[in-house]
């Protein structure tokens, strides 16, 4: 190397240290990430004598890096713009292999797929540097776009490097402390807006450094008076004088935490009953920093409840004029005492139910799950248990709701459980039979509407106009209210029998009663989930008979023949059905209206897909005949209602 390009390679090291300083610089002024990135992206542009320089920051719930800086890109892009980082991306490769990644000309690279925008840009050459965090932990890529071929050498990789290595600190630092200040602010709201709590930070020695959330409003020190003295001064006089401040310090530094549930003071030494905890505020390595002692002021319900144990005698009456079987235990779930209603119900005395005795009342397959409702009890503090107890009248069992409190004693402690066994039987078979009728609502709707969209559809394509729509749409309807109307007025193991929806469509028809000839056995008990299309096939067949057939015409004749093959396919009963018209002057071959096209769409397609039936539909030299079969009921009337 001559002594001129010497010369020229100190004056360009020169620049671009100061390119370093200054991008120095400008970190020490300021704090926002995003300003940083962009400056950062402008300098290193100038110092590598290029128009577009970029930072990516990698996205991996999406496998794709955000622009989130840049210098010289069209408005839009940065901030917004996503490359992917796939395997043929540079940048991925560049990420995985945590070295830079140079394309001197991507025209000619074959190891990677580009992003189009990087071209619309005239980008030629490019490097990518991997920004790496504290740990090696991959932050993105600082990349660098030059816009003709170019030959990145090695004083050029080592100042990306450098410039990259100084990034991540920095990057680190202020997403550290972004997040810091986050925290900081939720840890400000909750202590400002925890006005139910008495919250106090103590240092090492037990010297109170903050007053936070409602310590002042619930105990009345306000934070200068507070701060500096010893977390003492909340305890009670009897408290003190036994060392119980002392005591729970040491059980927090040796346990992390101790329970604080007792008695303690406000200034005008008024008591506060409080009930919380002490936990020790140990830093990274352990060392202990200090105290937090929290507690909820629980004062009312603690007198409330001295009041309760106060009046014990005048609950035990009023508990055994309850409706409900009462009775008493310890926290192990050991009887002390039962009432009168228990002994009533069960036929065991008080003496009899004893320790866990009452237990033998309680069916043998609920017991386990009574016994772990117990041994759950103490840390929800609650008893909360369905199941069946044995009445001595009959020797029925019934479902029982099993519930109990604790009742404390002054030093928070639970002193016994207070119980009662609901009978909730009669409610849980109103609730089984409400959640069938619901369940029975939302199949009935469904194919309710399953059966108007289908209504619909057919009748759009055999409707002339909207008018046609119109009027043969509210005709079918009608139909259907009719159905409805039959369905809702069943009792929970009634069905709908054949009679009933063939008269209910024939009498809403102006058809002549003398023309008509229907035959068959009544109480033919249909599906439920059958008697929708049913009743729009039979409304179908009968208003063509009405326009156009037999119930149309002075000579025309209609019989209705229906039987019940009791033992069908898979032992199934089938209802067959025969529809027979006669004496009807048929439309000549170039008349249009026959009136069948709907109709007969619904009965030799939708009945046999729908419902499995088996049809035939045919217009004979006098009228129409159309034969229907299809499965029925196989259950009679008490029985149990099957599903459909």
């Amino acid at each position: 190397m001559g002594e001129n390009d010497a010369m020229a390679g100190q004056k360009e090291f020169a620049r671009r240290q100061r390119v370093l300083a200054e991008f120095g610089d400008f970190v020490l002024d300021h704090d926002d990430l995003d300003e940083i990135l962009h400056e950062a992206c402008r300098l290193i542009a100038l110092a590598l004598e290029v128009d577009l320089a970029k930072v990516i920051e990698i996205d991996r719930s999406s496998d794709t890096g955000l622009i989130r800086a840049g210098i010289g890109w069209a408005p839009g892009l940065v901030g917004r713009g996503r490359i992917s980082l796939s395997e043929r991306s540079s940048e991925a490769f560049a990420i995985a292999r945590t070295e830079p990644v140079i394309s001197n000309d991507i025209a000619k690279e074959e190891r990677f797929a580009f992003p189009a925008f990087l071209r619309d840009h005239g980008v030629v050459a490019l490097v990518n540097v991997p920004i790496l965090l504290p740990g090696r932990t991959p932050y993105g890529i600082l990349q660098v776009d030059a816009r003709e071929a170019r030959e990145f050498d090695q004083q050029d990789i080592e100042f990306l490097k450098t410039y990259a290595m100084v990034l991540g600190p920095v990057i680190d630092r202020l997403k550290t402390a972004a997040a810091l200040r986050e925290t900081d602010e939720r840890l400000r709201l909750f202590a400002e807006n925890a006005r139910a709590y008495v919250m106090v930070v103590s240092d090492a020695d037990d010297r109170i450094t903050d007053w936070l959330g409602g310590s002042e409003a619930i105990l009345g020190w306000t934070p200068g008076e507070a701060i500096g003295e010893t977390t003492d001064i909340i305890f009670t006089r009897e408290d003190r004088a036994a060392g119980v401040p002392a005591q729970e310090l040491a059980s927090a530094r040796i346990h992390g935490t101790a329970e604080n549930i007792r008695w303690h003071r406000r200034r005008d030494g008024s008591p506060v009953f409080l009930d919380g905890q002490t936990i020790a505020l140990r830093d990274r390595h352990g060392e202990l920093r200090g105290y937090l002692k929290i507690g909820q002021d629980v004062t009312e319900r603690m007198r409330a409840e001295a009041a309760l144990r106060a009046s014990d005698e005048r609950l035990k009456i009023l508990m055994e004029g309850m409706p409900q079987l009462v009775w008493r235990a310890t926290g192990a779930g050991d009887w002390t005492w039962s009432g009168p209603q228990w002994t009533d119900y069960t036929g065991l005395t008080s003496e009899q139910s004893l320790g866990k005795a009452w237990l033998d009342a309680f069916h043998p397959d609920d017991r386990e799950d009574v016994v772990g409702a117990w041994a759950a009890a103490g840390d929800r503090g609650r008893l909360d248990v369905e199941a069946r107890i044995r009445s001595a009248a009959d020797g029925e069992y019934r479902w029982f709701q099993t519930r109990a409190v604790p009742v404390r004693d002054k030093a928070g402690l639970i002193a016994e459980w207070l119980g009662t066994s609901t009978d909730v039987h009669d409610l849980r078979q109103l609730q089984d039979r409400q959640q069938l009728l619901v369940r029975e609502l939302q199949h009935r709707t469904r194919n309710l509407m399953g059966v108007v969209r289908a209504v619909a559809d057919r009748t759009v394509r055999a409707s002339l106009d909207l008018g046609d729509f119109r009027a043969r749409f509210r005709d079918q309807l009608d139909a259907l209210s009719r159905v409805q109307g039959l369905l809702s007025r069943l009792g929970e193991d009634d069905r709908v029998t054949f009679d009933q929806l063939l008269t209910a469509e024939l009498a809403a028809l102006d058809g002549t009663a003398e023309r008509m000839h229907l035959e068959g056995p009544a109480g033919v008990r249909l599906r439920s989930s059958t008697v929708q299309t049913l009743a729009m096939a039979l409304h179908e067949l009968a208003t063509n008979a009405i326009k156009y057939g037999a119930l149309g015409q002075a000579e025309g004749r209609l019989a209705i023949r229906w039987a019940l093959e009791p033992e069908g396919e898979g032992g199934t009963p089938w209802l067959h059905i025969d529809w027979r018209e006669s004496g009807v002057r048929m439309p000549g071959p170039d008349c249009a209206a026959t009136g069948t096209g709907q109709g007969r769409e619904l009965i030799e397609r939708a009945l046999p897909y729908q419902l499995k039936a088996r049809t035939r539909f045919s217009l004979g030299a006098d009228g129409v005949h159309c034969t229907i079969a299809i499965p029925v009921s196989a259950r009679a009337p008490g029985q149990e209602a099957e599903n459909g």
